[in-house]
């Protein structure tokens, strides 16, 4: 290490304008002004991993600014997209900046800054190339309908603070339009989950993206390409995945977001349907899901996820058992809701007021799975589920509780059961050293000849 007072004096002013430059992508007083707006006085910084570099120069700026102290969120409960609320909750925080690329998911309870990405676009290039695809611009005939941000952000500009529900997609709130089929999608971005989210929630004729300029890439050519939305490889594999959910006996609910408001309306609306099917349902929150966690249940034949509709976790193939989302538990069991090539990933839709809510009318009709060749929804195969007893708690002779006589059968005939105390049944001994040195080989391990 190095004194300051050696250090040359260009090698510092090269310092200095590094991190103000840095700096300059956070938009220091845009945050400050923020807070101070609203009298806040334990505020958290949420950065994604990519971004954690730059933490502690923002952190320290901002209290110089504030002369207060400010937190810098650690790890995240589920997704870097996501405001964290449950870790914010930690120190009791009243508000919450997050950095970076967000899903715009309303939150439960505390206020929320965003700080956006951004980047230049070319105009010019933009409309040219714009009107090789849209004839109708050069007749001004084109009737846009332009989405906004429901957020406070960096991005004053699109900013909405009050929002209905039915129009708010993926954290963008759209205009309501009489026939949305006869108009075409254009997201003025990249591939990405955000526009999959979109083109998959809303009903147009096509979509289309943008690549190119757009993104920084100077060298690249701006190109306008369609999104596959009735293509789509990862559609196709939703629909297999339907039909391993209405096979299943045993399904787990993973929890993957605790800030999202109504996951819980979600969570109870997923719970009723699977009762009504007879299925036996388990609660899980884990963090951020992985196939390792999830393995720990084979009992468990699917999972339904409640997650943000940009987690990746739906796209992965290395799960041993299927993610469904709460969407593909009404495709499942729900008859009113039809197969279509609109998907919705945003869970928030799907409830009362939401633009792609449908009553729930229970599927009664037999039929034969495409994947077992089995007979299915026959009123003998499983009996029904006394609603009253799975409120009761009931507990084992160490003290684990479970919900309902299906949640005790769950823990007594598990040939696993997790870590127990085991309390008398141990016997008490004085500390004695362990094991030491590398797992390939303790020093206490005899030596191997091996000449």
């Amino acid at each position: 290490m190095i004194p300051s007072n050696h250090l040359d004096k260009n090698q510092t002013d090269s310092s200095n304008l590094n991190t103000s430059n840095r700096l300059s992508e956070y938009y220091i007083n845009d945050c400050v002004q923020w807070i101070k707006a609203r009298g806040l006085e334990k505020v958290c910084l949420q950065f994604p991993d990519s971004f954690l570099k730059d933490s502690a120069i923002v952190a320290l700026e901002l209290e110089k600014h504030l002369d207060k102290k400010v937190y810098i969120l650690g790890d995240t409960t589920c997704g870097s997209c996501c405001v964290d609320e449950v870790t914010a909750n930690h120190i009791q925080a009243d508000g919450i900046i997050h950095f970076g690329h967000a899903c715009l998911n309303p939150t439960v309870k505390l206020p929320v800054f965003h700080v956006l990405p951004t980047t230049s676009l070319d105009v010019d290039v933009f409309v040219d190339t714009f009107k090789k695809i849209y004839k109708k611009v050069q007749e001004k005939k084109l009737n846009i309908n332009l989405t906004f941000l429901n957020c406070e952000s960096n991005v004053k500009y699109t900013d909405r603070k009050n929002y209905n529900q039915r129009t708010l997609i993926t954290g963008r709130e759209l205009l309501e339009v009489e026939k949305p089929e006869e108009f075409v999608g254009f997201y003025l971005g990249d591939d990405n989950k955000t526009l999959a989210s979109l083109a998959l929630s809303i009903p147009v004729k096509n979509w289309f993206y943008c690549t190119g300029k757009i993104s920084g890439r100077d060298n690249d050519k701006m190109e306008i390409k369609e999104f596959e939305v009735v293509r789509n490889p990862w559609l196709r594999r939703r629909r297999f995945l339907v039909e391993k959910l209405k096979d299943a006996k045993v399904v787990g609910i993973v929890v993957a977001t605790l800030g999202i408001q109504n996951y819980l309306d979600v969570l109870d609306m997923v719970k009723s349907i699977l009762q009504s099917k007879n299925i036996k349902s388990y609660i899980f929150s884990v963090g951020k899901p992985n196939p390792v966690k999830l393995a720990n249940f084979a009992e468990v034949d699917a999972f339904v996820v409640i997650a943000c509709p940009e987690n990746e976790i739906f796209d992965s193939n290395e799960y041993y058992k299927p993610l469904c989302t709460p969407f593909e538990v009404e495709l499942a069991f729900n008859d009113s809701r039809k197969f279509s090539t609109n998907y919705c990933l945003d869970f928030r839709q799907l409830l009362p007021g939401g633009i792609n809510h449908v009553d729930f009318k229970p599927t009664a009709e037999s039929d034969v799975s495409l994947i077992t060749g089995q007979l299915r929804n026959c009123s003998s195969e499983s009996e029904p589920t006394d609603a009253e007893k799975m409120k009761t708690l009931v507990c084992k002779n160490d003290g684990t509780v479970a919900i309902g006589k299906a949640g005790a059968d769950f823990l007594l005939n598990r040939s696993w059961q997790g870590l127990e105390q085991k309390l008398g049944e141990t016997e008490i001994t004085t500390a004695v050293k362990g094991r030491h040195g590398l797992p390939i080989s303790y020093d206490t391990e005899p030596v191997i000849d091996k000449s």
